[in-house]
């Protein structure tokens, strides 16, 4: 399963349009190791394993699941690095390599997973993002633990991003990333993907940090969702909460000045299935 656009470009040929000569990295990622072109997202693309089981490699093995699938093949291409969280809480693990791909973990409390993890993110955030399936809960302390957590994120990014560099934050989890990145390293080119709903205003306004977050997403160059209707309720939210100028698919960001800082693009970029590896896939279980 890969990423594509609306005319159906893989995320692997976005990934090569965009960066033209990636760092190689061929020795396991190192704490002083910078990359020209990374990936961000709540967690890393592998899970722990025993040496018994089938793909276990050093202990680890590649995650399933639907993000891990789609970019894995595109990081593996780039010599990209991705940033995320290794599966364990309370524990200090560096930065290493599996599969072809530098891994650099994001260390996680457990206060961490309770509040900022099953707190903000999918008692606060997913239920309000998915039309209000469940009443979803407001908490101060939950909000802070979220804030707090993006902020390291963002920091392991800095210290690892070349200048110049692309990354590309995934999901909902790490909102406020974009703009943490770009206030301390304005030379990189910023995405994010939103992989849930984004909900329309009148839904959204529930939040009470809602415009804390349409300005941490705001500091992406680009603002990806799965359908075109999320894409316009978040365009409409940014209009209504902070007074945004927004142009077709672009919303003008505006500094303390009232002066247009840059300009942000928000579009849909719907994920679909390999069909040449699926139906290669298919051919195989056939002949057996």
């Amino acid at each position: 399963m890969e990423a594509t656009d609306s005319a159906g470009h893989s995320a692997q040929d976005t990934a090569e349009s965009a960066r033209t000569a990636a760092a190689g990295a061929t020795q396991p990622a190192g704490a002083g190791d910078q990359f020209d072109f990374m990936v961000v997202s709540n967690r890393l693309p592998v899970d722990r394993c025993s040496a018994e089981e089938p793909g276990c490699e050093d202990g680890w093995r590649r995650s399933p699941g639907g993000l891990v699938t789609a970019l894995a093949p595109m990081m593996t291409k780039t010599d990209g690095a991705w940033v995320g969280w290794h599966g364990a809480p309370d524990e200090t693990v560096q930065p290493f390599s599996h599969g072809g791909i530098d891994l650099i973990p994001v260390q996680l409390s457990t206060d961490d997973i309770e509040l900022f993890y099953e707190g903000f993110s999918n008692a606060t955030l997913w239920p309000l993002y998915h039309d209000v399936i469940a009443p979803p809960e407001f908490h101060r302390t939950w909000w802070d633990s979220y804030r707090n957590v993006n902020r390291r994120f963002a920091d392991a990014v800095i210290r690892h991003a070349a200048e110049g560099a692309t990354v590309w934050v995934q999901d909902y989890q790490l909102q406020l990333v974009p703009k943490m990145l770009r206030e301390a390293r304005p030379d990189l080119k910023i995405g994010f993907f939103n992989h849930i709903p984004f909900p329309p205003p009148e839904i959204f306004a529930q939040l009470p940090w809602r415009r804390a977050i349409i300005d941490g997403l705001l500091g992406a160059d680009l603002v990806g969702f799965q359908r075109s209707s999320d894409a316009g309720n978040f365009m409409r939210s940014a209009r209504r909460f902070l007074g945004a100028s927004v142009k077709q698919q672009q919303v003008h960001v505006k500094g303390a000045d009232g002066q247009t800082t840059h300009i942000a693009r928000a579009q849909a970029f719907p994920i679909s299935i390999d069909v040449k590896q699926i139906s290669e896939l298919a051919k195989k279980s056939a002949s057996h």
